[in-house]
């Protein structure tokens, strides 16, 4: 069966109800949706349209509050905060970018600091594609002008796929960007690279869509290649990491590094949080999801939704996790992780 069908799948079994002491538990407080990424991105759009909604199924509706914690060093201390600081009471929820995944076993400097395996998963509002751009003004405008020509590409961090997407192309391909870290945020990647103090950045293309469409209408930015499993439906022209990949091991490889596009917008509440309040939460998400009022801004904000439930993402994680160490270590060195 394919993911998306499981997607659905798991869609269709909504939660059970909880006991009663749960269902009065929300009511008169708050809920902090805790973003590690920068404000004014698509992850910022992403955690607000949400909340916006998800109060109305969560009994008691309590407030939903989005906090912007910063994407410097794609979030990783976001995923560090929501696993050892926040109250495991169901009353932070959190999203981190998606490398925070296959991060876990790929970064050095983040193994063992968290275990996205004991997160409860609340659901994903889309995969994503990642990918890389440039600015029209950028020497290397072609992959194949990059082997030759030196292209300054900015990145928030090693675990973030600002970072990732170019450091794959100079293993794969050879490539010769040179990727400057410590930006924080996609809007402060947009910002560095109008200035002309960088040539290019990645993250996910929706960045793009919904927070600078002007690069499209004035044909400004120049995507190169996109990380995904699959083309990206809007650029059809656009190859893929995976396209890329010569032999079966290598392709493994990338592969495992664009499954964490299937946590894209996924939000997760702390190891330890109650079951009962975890199966609100699940439920009041997977409610949003096919809420009209939340499908009608989705729409008006470009934003694209295709969810995955907890349960699913719980079982991906693990999969992500249990890889093969052939294939982890393949995918260290593509990533240039130490």
């Amino acid at each position: 069966m394919s993911l998306r069908l499981v997607c659905l799948a798991g869609m269709s079994l909504l939660s059970c109800a909880a006991p009663v002491a749960a269902q009065d538990f929300y009511a008169g407080k708050s809920v902090s949706v805790l973003v590690g990424a920068g404000a004014g991105g698509s992850y910022d759009v992403y955690a607000r349209t949400l909340a916006n909604h998800m109060a109305r199924y969560i009994p008691g509706q309590p407030q939903m509050i989005v906090k912007i914690a910063g994407g410097v060093g794609g979030g990783v201390a976001t995923a560090v905060q929501m696993e050892h600081s926040v109250a495991k009471d169901g009353l932070t929820i959190g999203i981190v970018q998606q490398t925070n995944v296959t991060g876990q076993i790929t970064e050095a400097e983040v193994k063992g600091r968290y275990d996205v395996t004991k997160w409860h998963w609340i659901g994903n509002m889309a995969p994503l594609r990642n990918m890389l751009g440039v600015w029209h003004t950028a020497p290397a405008q072609t992959l194949e002008a990059a082997k030759k020509t030196e292209t300054i590409i900015g990145a928030t961090g090693r675990n973030s796929p600002t970072y990732t997407v170019p450091a794959a192309l100079n293993q794969l391909l050879g490539t010769k960007y040179k990727i400057v870290l410590g930006y924080n945020g996609t809007a402060d990647l947009n910002l560095a690279m109008e200035r002309g103090e960088i040539q290019g950045r990645g993250a996910n293309w929706i960045s793009v869509v919904i927070s600078a469409p002007q690069y499209i209408e004035n044909k400004t930015f120049n995507v190169l290649v996109v990380d995904g499993l699959t083309r990206d439906p809007t650029l059809p022209n656009v190859p893929t990491l995976l396209e890329l990949a010569q032999g079966e091991k290598e392709k493994a490889a990338v592969r495992l590094i664009s499954a964490s596009g299937q946590f894209a917008r996924a939000f997760f509440v702390p190891p330890g949080t109650p079951a009962d309040r975890v199966a609100i939460l699940r439920k009041a998400f997977d409610a949003t999801m096919v809420d009209k009022a939340f499908l009608q801004e989705s729409e008006k904000l470009k934003m694209e939704i295709e969810p995955t439930d907890g349960a699913v993402l719980d079982h991906i994680a693990r999969e992500i996790i249990n890889s093969p160490p052939e294939v982890v270590d393949l995918a260290k060195q593509l990533l240039g992780s130490n």
